[in-house]
């Protein structure tokens, strides 16, 4: 029934939007200029020399944008001395699909213009200028490939109008690529802003893009603006750093940082938390200033950093970690707090020339380097415990001294580098241990720029004990009858599983799905006194009779009644059964679990695709005029990814429900969206519900 209704609408939005179809230039700028709310442009493929900017005055709306798209992606290729001059009054506009070759700073975006975004184009214009220049707001530039460029300017600048900086941008999931270095000032790969927008607020996202071998001048990012969130990017291979250079109140969090020289930082209020830095030197450069602006220094100058957090970084074998350069006559930082950073390898950990007053050091956990300039009692020596996953990157192992080392909140600490939602006790470094659904990684080629999937990989732990199985066990001298083995998998720590005695038990699990399980959790009871297993081995089986152990644990402790500890397993292998083997307590009165999860890395549409399973989801009210509800009557602890589909089968909204989300619910609003049917995805990861929804 729903395939039936998803193609009696996808007839329906056939024959509402008007597509023309234009073989040249004259024939584009004839279309654009009559274009209509909901019309497609279509440019055959082929090569178009332009001796004039396109120009776009139109207007479409939310629901119904103009859309100028080339016949395939990358098939037109618009050369020449004109590019695509969106001016005001334009809104609603998307560009899609070209390729631009034609002389630089002549695709851009005036002031005044809104809702416009540029996606899936190609940007190599050569001469000195910039690839494409975003004024005006609301705009989104996504998926887009910079390339190949040997001149002075940028791959895209952000401006403004007056002392205001552009608003509400989102720029995502672009590809800068190859920038050649050049011998003067103003040749950034991506500048955000100019120092007479600096005190303006953007308050604009800038996430999961890729920069390589971008070296255009000693600034490879160059922030300019204020609020400014820039989360998520992958920065490889480039010889120029990422300096917030005038501004305030920025966040930088979850980036991923490899051989470069890292990130400098000037202006106050910044937070700087969970990113991830390897081979940078330095990694994180604090600057020494020589003005302030608040006093009235020029908006030009260094401003001094005042009140910077730089915390919960994960830094791994770079020359230099944390410091600050000198300055003739320099004014140092002041209030700067460094705290709950992981430091790894490095000549030190930091290492501040200029003044620094009033900084504070606090939970720093360094490792094979010298503390620098840490005062004894900011930090404390021990190994860390990271290791390289499969993603390249350095994770927190069990038993690290960094898990659970933060018992006070920071408010600004929200999220690790992998997108997880961050709690109290938080782990020092940029990974937080969680089971949550990871939906930021270290970046590849092929998850942006104009040739990715437009549904990047997301990376989740499964849990195969929620997905029904079996489990039994063996337990002398238990307490209890066989029926309470059960309650270890229900997802409910009250109902604990006790087992009196100090000899050896078991307890098996047999999955109904067979998984490779690479984390798993147990959960102490909240009885006193303690009994919690301190000695365990973990085992795969396929068959019951040959056992793999993957994980084995000595004189474990969890300290607290009714802790959640996390276990890691090196483990490729899919197992359907998997056993805990339980060995005496060394003199303890027995074993008390209230929980045992297991869990399996599942990456969407990888082996544990999603199947259909009808969940308890509720929609409503439905029909709706535009807001509606999606709630899910589940107390398990687990993350929920909701996603609203129009009739085409393009997402037009989603959201993630965090395992520690109490009120399992998210508000809708499609208000914006034309009248029609829609559908509702609700999936854990392993299983997806899908309902209807029709908006009048």
């Amino acid at each position: 029934m729903q395939k039936k209704l998803l193609f009696l609408f996808l007839l329906c939005w056939q024959t509402v939007a008007a597509q023309t179809p234009v073989t040249s230039l004259s024939a584009l700028q004839t279309a654009i200029n009559n274009a209509n709310p909901g019309d497609v442009i279509i440019l055959a493929n082929g090569t178009y020399t332009s001796t004039a900017d396109i120009s776009i005055t139109k207007q479409g709306t939310a629901a119904q944008p103009i859309t100028i798209k080339a016949q395939s992606p990358a098939g037109a290729i618009i050369a020449g001395t004109g590019g695509f001059n969106v001016a005001s009054p334009a809104k609603y506009i998307i560009i899609q699909g070209f390729k631009f070759t034609h002389s630089a700073s002549k695709t851009k975006t005036g002031a005044g213009t809104s809702y416009c975004r540029f996606t899936r184009n190609i940007f190599e214009t050569p001469g000195d200028g910039e690839n494409l220049t975003i004024a005006g707001s609301n705009h989104e530039v996504d998926y887009n490939t910079f390339q190949h460029k040997n001149a002075m300017g940028r791959f895209l600048a952000i401006r403004g109008s007056g002392s205001q900086i552009a608003e509400s941008l989102w720029i995502h999931h672009n590809y800068f690529l190859d920038q050649q270095p050049q011998t003067g000032n103003g040749a950034e790969t991506f500048q955000f802003g100019l120092s007479g927008y600096s005190m303006s607020s953007s308050n604009s996202i800038v996430e999961y893009n890729l920069f390589e071998q971008c070296a255009g001048e000693n600034e490879m990012i160059s922030v300019k603006a204020s609020a400014v969130t820039i989360r998520y990017n992958t920065i490889r291979d480039c010889a120029a750093q990422f300096t917030l250079r005038h501004g305030n109140k920025c966040k930088v969090y979850g980036n991923y940082f490899v051989n470069t020289p890292g990130i400098r930082i000037f202006g106050d209020d910044h937070v700087i938390y969970s990113n991830h830095f390897e081979s940078c030197n330095p990694a994180i450069n604090i600057g020494n200033g020589d003005g302030e602006v608040a006093d009235g220094s020029p908006l030009t100058c260094h401003d001094r950093p005042d009140r910077v957090l730089v915390a919960f970084n994960t830094l791994v074998n770079n020359t230099s970690n944390i410091t600050q350069s000198g300055r003739t006559n320099g004014l140092g930082a002041t209030y700067t707090n460094v705290a709950y950073n992981v430091i790894q390898g490095g000549s030190n950990a930091a290492q501040i020339a200029g003044p620094y007053t009033n900084p504070t050091w606090k939970g720093n956990i360094i490792y094979n380097t010298p503390n620098g300039a840490i005062p004894s009692g900011g930090y404390v020596t021990a190994n860390p415990l990271v290791a390289r996953d499969t993603t390249g990157t350095f994770h927190l192992q069990s038993g690290s001294p960094a898990i659970g080392a933060a018992i006070t909140a920071y408010p600004d600490v929200l999220f690790d580098m992998d997108g997880q939602s961050r709690s109290v006790p938080l782990d020092a470094g940029a990974d937080q241990v969680s089971t949550a659904p990871v939906t930021a990684r270290i970046l590849t080629p092929a998850m942006v720029g104009y040739n990715a999937n437009t549904t990047p990989p997301v990376t989740q732990f499964v849990d195969i004990t929620d997905n029904g199985g079996v489990i039994t066990g063996q337990y002398p001298n238990t307490t209890k009858p066989s029926e309470d083995i059960p309650s270890l998998i229900d997802n409910d720590i009250a109902s604990k599983y006790f087992r009196s005695g100090r000899t050896a038990l078991w307890v098996q699990y047999k999955s109904s799905v067979p998984a490779a399980v690479t984390k798993y959790t147990l959960t102490s009871a909240n009885d006193v006194p303690a009994r919690d297993p301190k000695n365990w081995t973990l085992q795969g089986s396929n068959d019951t009779l040959t056992w793999t152990t993957l994980d084995s644990r000595s004189g474990e402790t969890f300290a607290t009644r009714g802790l959640t500890r996390t276990f890691t397993c090196s483990n490729s292998t899919v197992y359907r059964y998997y056993r805990l083997n339980i060995s005496s307590n060394n003199g303890d009165t027995g074993t008390q679990l209230a929980e045992w999860e297991l869990f399996a890395q599942q990456t969407t549409g990888g082996l544990m695709a999603a199947t259909q399973n009808d969940m308890p989801v509720t929609v409503y009210p439905n029909p709706t005029t535009g807001i509606f509800k999606v709630k899910l009557d589940d107390k398990k602890r687990k993350s929920y990814r909701l996603i609203v589909l129009d009739a085409k089968g393009t997402q037009v909204a989603a959201t993630l429900l965090p395992e520690d989300q109490t009120n399992r619910e998210a508000n809708f609003n499609l208000t914006a969206m034309p009248g029609g049917m829609y559908f509702i995805q609700v999936s854990d990861g392993l299983h997806q519900t899908t309902r209807s929804l029709f908006k009048y």
